[in-house]
């Protein structure tokens, strides 16, 4: 199933190949990164969801270590080209392009699936606006956002929205337009809701 996709088989390689140079054995880091998740993960309130921890504990704990071994802003960044890519992967499997025609509406029946059984399904959905030429949701609650704060980490929020662009806009470039409406319209930008428009522009 796409849900299961490993996206460390994306990640792994590319935190080796971003780390070479900032550390001694970045495989060794990783490893003992690896090794250190079980006592990681019974530190995290089980409010949490297990499958959400199961997700995001290894990349939010690797984060942590390299924040403290060379500083948010570089631990930042690679963890950003990481999860990005990966991020990228996962969730275009998650719309079936290969099964299903890219089309608009195509679009908004698997983003709404992906709320109820994705990635995103920890999160609180509203319906905005629906219609053949513009889609527009707003998240209220985000367990992501709540976990990285947990965690004293809520700057790794982003880290993971990141990829909403990336994936959107990709999705049918030059038809479908994603924005936020704004700037800092997020819960992780200090908003109440997060807000996600759609705008489909048909090609003449």
């Amino acid at each position: 199933m796409k849900n299961n996709f490993d996206l460390t088989t994306i990640t792994t390689p590319l935190l080796l190949e971003l780390l070479k140079d900032e550390l001694p054995s970045p495989k060794c880091f990783l490893q003992e990164c690896l090794a250190s998740l079980p006592e990681f993960q019974r530190s995290i309130d089980k409010k949490f969801p297990a499958e959400l921890i199961q997700l995001m504990s290894m990349p939010l704990w690797v984060y942590i270590n390299l924040k403290n071994k060379l500083g948010e802003g570089k631990a930042f960044e690679i963890m950003r080209i990481a999860l990005l890519t990966g991020g990228l992967a996962k969730q275009s499997l998650l719309f079936y392009s290969v099964d299903k025609p890219r089309t608009f509406k195509n679009f908004i029946e698997q983003e709404l699936e992906i709320n109820k059984t994705g990635t995103t399904k920890w999160n609180d959905l509203e319906i905005v606006v629906r219609n053949e030429n513009k889609f527009e949701i707003k998240i209220t609650r985000c367990l992501y956002y709540e976990l990285a704060t947990f965690l004293q980490i809520p700057e790794a929020t982003k880290l993971i929205c990141q990829v909403d662009n990336a994936v959107f806009n990709s999705y049918l470039p030059e038809e479908i337009f994603f924005h936020r409406d704004g700037q800092n319209r997020r819960i992780a930008d200090g908003c109440n809701e997060c807000h996600f428009v759609w705008e489909y522009k048909k090609k003449l």
